[in-house]
């Protein structure tokens, strides 16, 4: 581990989502029970197939054979639906409905997350200083949550082809706040794919470790911040936005 404290000028922060803005525990397996419920009572031929454990191995296997659909879940879960539905004998404009239907309950279920207290005071505190981003390996959308205003722009793994540590997702992230990477804060619980990857492409790199975690032993050691909290961050902040060298 190698700490690194923040330093002016920041003039942009991007942020992870799940986990880091909200708590997604116990909410994509929730999700996928609704969408279960949705095929038992719309296309019974499918949940007869395959139950929510069925799904996920159709997913695995679809992975396997097609590995560049690994960092697009959007595709993925639409994908595994297709051919659980073909597998099931259904066809045409009846399979289309049976992969839009199923997939928008997913999502809407997936998104019934518990934002933590400590995530809109910051977006607030740092909306109209800084460029602030979104940046997810997800197919979270800040906009269903109603947070869209706070951020000047989002990016995900879905949009990009690439999901993180990638350095095309830091450098996209980099040309969209249009800011020097140095001056880029980004902010994520994940150690491999939001600390390494931002530090990695020359961010300031955050790593929000809410449990108090040790570094993990395979993760290479690179410079970074640690914080407990987003309220401990957002001081941090805005005693640097608008601080000049």
């Amino acid at each position: 581990m190698i700490p690194r404290p923040l330093v002016a000028p920041v003039r942009a922060v991007t942020l992870d989502l799940d986990f880091t803005l909200w708590d997604l525990t116990g909410v994509l397996q929730h999700a996928e029970a609704v969408c279960q419920g949705l095929l038992e009572q719309r296309y019974p031929a499918v949940a007869e197939r395959y139950d929510i454990a069925g799904l996920r191995d159709l997913r695995a296997s679809i992975v396997q054979a097609q590995p560049g659909l690994a960092h697009d879940v959007t595709a993925l879960r639409r994908a595994a639906l297709r051919k659980a539905g073909e597998d099931a004998g259904y066809h045409g404009e009846v399979l289309n409905r049976l992969v839009d239907e199923a997939f928008e309950v997913f999502l809407d279920a997936r998104h019934a997350v518990r934002v933590y207290d400590d995530a809109i005071p910051l977006l607030q505190a740092l909306q109209g200083h800084v460029r602030v981003g979104a940046l997810t390996n997800g197919n979270a959308e800040v906009s269903r949550l109603g947070l869209g205003d706070y951020f000047d722009f989002s990016l995900s793994a879905v949009e990009l082809g690439a999901a993180k540590p990638s350095h095309l997702v830091f450098e996209t992230a980099t040309n969209r706040a249009g800011v020097p990477a140095a001056e880029i804060v980004h902010v994520g619980d994940d150690v491999h794919s939001d600390v390494t990857g931002a530090a990695r492409h020359g961010m300031q790199a955050v790593w929000l470790n809410r449990d108090g975690a040790p570094w993990p032993s395979d993760a290479e050691p690179v410079p970074h911040h640690e914080v407990a909290s987003l309220a401990e961050l957002q001081g941090m902040l805005l005693g640097l936005v608008g601080v000049t060298r």
